[in-house]
């Protein structure tokens, strides 16, 4: 079958399935959907006066970081009324399908592999927290389509050759989304290092190349830095320079100081309270393992199963991806570095704040976890002499 042809069956067949997961459950609604709903009508009221309506808010969260989905939810509400969940649910739909096909086109392209393509299809079907937002009125759907296609288009302008036509265009466009992905959601925040990290690498290619590790060691430690000012804020919310986030600071600092692990609907899961310095480092680090855990208490056997079959591959291609780096072609190591670094800045942006029992905020990470399983894949079916040229031609 052709390369392109074997790509745009693969897609169908995922979407579809995606699709029969909405149809099946029907449209669902979340516990921030009625804040959601709140803030719309409030933006309706003002006549989409955006000013004047976040001079009305007072939220622990600036409500800034959400306009673009405020809007988006009160244009829905104003164009289908009561039905306006079910239209979120269809754009979850459509975000999930333009995300899909922009991760397996990155993953044909990065690695040109027929086996690679399989194993993403597979693992995007067994991706049991995207199957599971997918029919709920909620920002997270639309977001990770968004955050996919800056991923994409990330490992795109460190990948295709420096000089080629559309660059500058690729550039400007993936600002666009971000900026805007920034005001959608907080977590757009986070993409906003791994696109500068993008266009560096775009920019800077040779000496990314050459000064990558020292490069990665040396965000590590600034990401150490900034964990163990953020613990100790969590003792003490006064020493935060930042007075616009004090509310939230305050807020984060009393469920270190309860040993609030999850924010959970009816009870939080809980572990020893962080009073001092030491234990604020601790309850961070045991945020990190929940972050990437496969596994959870409170899943059923089917949850959990289905998080074996993505994870347990997942993990184990992306450590694969990373120690056979001498098996890949300079394209595929640097699409690697990056994309490690954005699953490496998603873990460290989510530590830093409240995280939710059902593991939707590292639903982005999970395209990452798939493209590098793919070319981990690829490091492992090939020794290292037929990886001599810088991109693979044909499919094999």
């Amino acid at each position: 079958m052709p390369p392109r042809r074997l790509l745009v069956w693969l897609w169908a067949v995922v979407w579809f399935a995606y699709g029969l997961s909405v149809l099946r459950s029907g449209v669902l609604t979340g516990v921030d959907t009625g804040l959601y709903s709140l803030w719309a009508d409030g933006l309706i009221a003002h006549r989409f006066n955006i000013a004047t309506f976040l001079q009305s808010q007072n939220f622990y969260i600036p409500p800034f970081l959400y306009t673009g989905w405020i809007v988006l939810v009160a244009t829905l509400k104003s164009l289908f009324g009561g039905s306006w969940t079910t239209a979120v649910v269809v754009l979850n739909w459509l975000a999930v399908g333009a995300g899909l096909y922009a991760a397996l086109s990155s993953i044909r392209r990065t690695t040109a592999s027929a086996a690679s393509l399989l194993l993403a299809f597979a693992l995007f079907l067994a991706a049991g927290d995207l199957l599971i937002f997918m029919p709920f009125a909620l920002s997270d759907l639309i977001f990770w389509g968004m955050a996919t296609v800056v991923l994409v288009t990330g490992v795109a302008l460190a990948t295709k050759e420096r000089d080629h036509g559309h660059a500058m265009t690729t550039v400007l466009a993936g600002t666009v989304l971000v900026l805007f992905a920034m005001v959608f959601r907080p977590g757009g925040l986070t993409l906003v290092l791994f696109w500068s990290m993008a266009v560096v690498s775009w920019l800077g290619r040779d000496r990314f190349d050459r000064f990558a590790i020292p490069l990665f060691a040396a965000a590590a430690a600034i990401a150490l830095l900034a964990i163990a000012w953020h613990a100790a804020i969590m003792v003490d919310p006064a020493v935060s320079p930042i007075s616009g986030l004090s509310g939230y600071f305050d807020v984060l600092s009393r469920d270190y100081h309860a040993g609030v692990l999850v924010d959970a609907p009816e009870s939080d899961l809980m572990v020893g309270p962080a009073v001092t310095w030491p234990g604020a480092m601790r309850l961070t680090t045991q945020k990190a393992f929940y972050f990437m855990t496969p596994w959870l208490p409170h899943y059923s056997r089917m949850h959990t199963l289905i998080n074996l079959a993505f994870f347990i591959p997942a993990y184990g291609l992306t450590i694969a991806a990373a120690m056979n780096r001498n098996r890949l072609s300079a394209t595929q190591r640097r699409a690697v570095l990056l994309l490690l670094f954005f699953v490496a800045n998603e873990l460290f942006s989510h530590v830093l704040i409240q995280l939710d029992y059902d593991h939707r905020y590292r639903l982005p990470m999970l395209p990452a976890l798939v493209m590098l399983a793919a070319i981990g894949l690829e490091s492992v079916r090939r020794p290292p002499l037929q990886h001599a040229v810088n991109a693979p031609r044909r499919l094999v």
